[in-house]
């Protein structure tokens, strides 16, 4: 049996790691080994910044390419291909927006190599963010912010608000960001028209490769454009019901090794 797909992408948070924040290194090298002798790109498609993603996969990252940030930062064999992102202005511009609407918050800004988190954050939640960042600044101002671009922001608050943030702040500012329910307590907001799904599409280029040479996996609202944008897409049992609606199949719970069962299917049938 041939296989069907030509690329694999995985989210991480309850999709290839486990509730844990791990993963079976040992059966992961198995079936990376077996994607490597078909010829079939890893691809990691995750809301975590590269900084976070390098720490998740000491032995593996140069095997493999990432899409980051929610498809703001595109690193392929371990080169940055891509970058979109949010000025400075834009940045302190929505944050003033969200917290000033809806209360002060914990937040994270993440540069191209540095995150920031404000210092006014209460410290179960700064250590929920600081988690993702790998490193971070603590600031006291956002103004102390530097120039550069942003590719992501974060917001640890009730993710049901997502959608009202997108609408209401480009209301008023223009079409500046796109946002995602990445968790029931997260909000990442990237640059307007940036996803999975673009950053994807720019990478899979680089291989001559499209949707239709894509497998993905998914658990929550940020994967739905990955979601549709694949030609096989799977969404994690443990996934929120959107994702769910949005992928053509259902893959075993995150705690049970679930996207490394279903591509372990795919690769012994061949």
């Amino acid at each position: 049996m041939t296989i069907p797909f030509k690329a694999v992408a995985v989210d991480m948070d309850g999709t290839f790691l486990n509730d844990k924040r791990s993963y079976d290194h040992d059966l992961f090298n198995q079936v990376l080994s077996k994607l490597e002798k078909n010829h079939i790109q890893f691809i990691v498609a995750s809301g975590r910044p590269f900084a976070r993603l390098k720490n998740d996969f000491p032995e593996f990252v140069d095997r493999m390419d990432f899409v980051t940030a929610n498809g703001s930062r595109l690193i392929v064999e371990g080169k940055e291909v891509a970058i979109e992102g949010l000025t400075k202005k834009q940045a302190i511009d929505l944050i003033n927006f969200v917290h000033n609407k809806y209360g002060s918050m914990a937040t994270m800004v993440y540069g191209r190599k540095q995150a920031y988190i404000g210092t006014e954050a209460p410290e179960k939640d700064k250590a929920f963010l600081q988690y993702f960042a790998k490193e971070s600044t603590e600031l006291s101002d956002w103004q102390d912010l530097p120039d550069e671009v942003f590719i992501e922001l974060t917001f640890h608050y009730d993710s049901k608000i997502a959608n009202d943030i997108e609408k209401k702040f480009n209301e008023r500012y223009g079409n500046i960001v796109t946002t995602f329910a990445s968790s029931p307590v997260a909000i990442d907001v990237v640059k307007h028209g940036i996803n999975k799904a673009t950053g994807l599409k720019k990478l899979l280029a680089h291989f001559d490769l499209t949707g239709d040479d894509l497998i993905a996996f998914g658990d929550s609202g940020n994967d739905i454009p990955m979601l549709d944008f694949a030609k096989y897409s799977y969404a994690m049992e443990n996934g929120m019901s959107i994702a769910k609606k949005h992928a053509k199949y259902l893959a075993p719970n995150n705690n049970d090794n679930g996207v490394l069962q279903v591509l372990n299917k795919y690769l012994n049938k061949n």
